[in-house]
This record gives structure tokens, C-alpha cells and sequence, in this order.
């Protein structure tokens, strides 16, 4: 039997949204399919350049660095990429940590607090997407795209992705 959850575990119960979600069909051999449900990205969906794209990955991934508090992975702008054929830089988690918590500040503060806590948390943080931002906001339906792509512009400008 299979068991019934009180809540639906893909919601954000403060405010009845969850994320997108795209459903797939992936061919396991020539004859059987299956389907396959994955979380949609919501940048997709947004026009914007490629720098903005990637300084909203940089963000991204900055803060889930800073979230993991072990500060694993590849570091933000690449650092860690090797200075030669035979190694490359090595640093301790707490450096990548550091090195991603800079990264971070430097993105809040030229967004501003108002966009790094509100739109571009709700859309690259998160990842929900922007019409629901502007019906949790109760604002007309297209509203936050404008400060969205504004404060992604001033983040890769900072970046250096623009």
C-alpha cells in the first residue's frame, strides 16, 4: 500500500506554490519508454543575456556554497582551475567557504537588499518561478521582470560577465 503524505512534499506551504516541475519521456530501450519528472528551471523562461544567465549561476552557486557550510565543490569564477599541466590550486574547505561568502557579498551588494532578498531570491535562490512573485506580491503579472532583469544586469556588471 502505498503511503499517503499529509502534505505534498514539492510546496512551499508559506505560500501554496511549488516548483515548476517538467515531465519527460526517456527511452530506456527501443521499445519502453518511461516517465520522468524533473524540477523545471525558471531562467529558462526569462530573455536575458548570457552573462546574466551565468552571473546567476555564479549567485547560485556562491550561496549554496555558503549553505553547505563545508564549502565543497568548484569554486565560484573558477578559481580553482589549474595553473598548470601537472596540479592546480589546492584550498581548504574553510577557504572555499570564505572564498564563496566574498562572492556572495560582493552579488547582495550590488543588487541592493531589496532585489537579493526579494525577486532574485524567489527566482535563482529558490527557484520558483516569476509570475508567481508578482501573485504572492499581488502585483500585475509581469511587474517583477523588469527588477529581475535589472538586478541581474547589476549583478553581472559586478561579476564581470556583462
Amino acid at each position: 500500500m502505498a503511503r499517503k503524505f499529509k502534505h505534498d512534499p514539492g510546496v512551499d506551504h508559506g505560500t501554496g506554490f511549488g516548483p515548476p516541475v517538467v515531465i519527460e519521456d526517456v527511452a530506456v530501450s527501443p521499445v519502453v519508454s518511461i516517465r520522468r519528472a524533473r524540477r523545471a528551471d525558471p531562467l529558462d523562461a526569462i530573455d536575458m543575456t548570457p552573462g546574466q544567465r551565468q552571473a546567476a549561476r555564479i549567485y547560485l552557486q556562491a550561496h549554496e556554497h555558503i549553505g553547505a557550510g563545508r564549502g565543497l565543490g568548484p569554486l565560484p569564477f573558477g578559481r580553482d582551475v589549474p595553473f598548470s599541466s601537472t596540479g592546480g590550486v589546492w584550498l581548504a574547505p574553510q577557504e572555499r567557504a570564505l572564498s564563496a561568502a566574498d562572492c556572495w557579498r560582493r552579488g547582495c551588494q550590488a543588487m541592493g537588499l531589496a532585489a537579493s532578498e526579494g525577486v532574485v531570491n524567489w527566482v535563482v535562490i529558490k527557484g520558483f518561478p516569476l509570475h508567481e512573485y508578482d501573485a504572492v506580491r499581488k502585483w500585475r503579472r509581469g511587474t517583477a521582470s523588469a527588477q529581475l532583469k535589472a538586478a541581474l544586469q547589476r549583478l553581472s556588471e559586478a561579476y564581470g560577465t556583462a
